[in-house]
């Protein structure tokens, strides 16, 4: 079982952020981690750092753990920019990663977020999903002109 499955096996919600969230939907980047936002309260973190061990990852940290391939996972419990997990879980984009059904935060609510935290590779961050943004949209318009027959 994998920590995704293990999480709803406890029904325990999440919702995929960060750049991981980004990449997931289309956004050319790249990133070493995954972050997930756990829809619990920070003080009990001990519950899903014993179901990641349960599935054989190593914990590094109170909110980090290394998956048996070494994939670091940050558990985050609040997100910085943005309203309450509920809200934004409920505008999140589903999609299919490895057969599973994955919640992912919205580029937007990324922006969003990123812009608030500031670090100088958020802001980077922020202008690659910007300028990906920017070309759907321009992509979506000519898709539009070019069914009404216009060049």
């Amino acid at each position: 079982m994998g920590l995704l499955e293990a999480l709803e096996a406890e029904k325990i919600r999440y919702v995929l952020i960060g750049m991981s969230a980004a990449i997931a939907q289309g956004v050319i980047a790249t990133t070493l981690d995954v972050d997930l936002w756990i829809n619990l309260p920070p003080r009990q973190y001990m519950r899903v750092l014993k179901i990641a061990q349960g599935i054989g990852a190593t914990v590094a940290a109170n909110t980090v753990v290394y998956l048996d391939d070494g994939t670091p996972v940050n558990f985050v419990y609040e997100v910085t920019g943005l309203g309450d997990f509920s809200s934004e879980a409920r505008s999140a984009h589903h999609i299919r990663i490895h057969g599973h059904d994955v919640p992912v935060l919205r580029l937007e609510s990324i922006v969003k977020s990123k812009k608030a935290i500031g670090r100088d590779k958020d802001k980077l961050h922020v202008l690659h999903i910007l300028e990906f943004l920017r070309c759907r949209r321009a992509i979506k318009r000519q898709s539009k002109r070019e069914r009404r027959g216009i060049s």
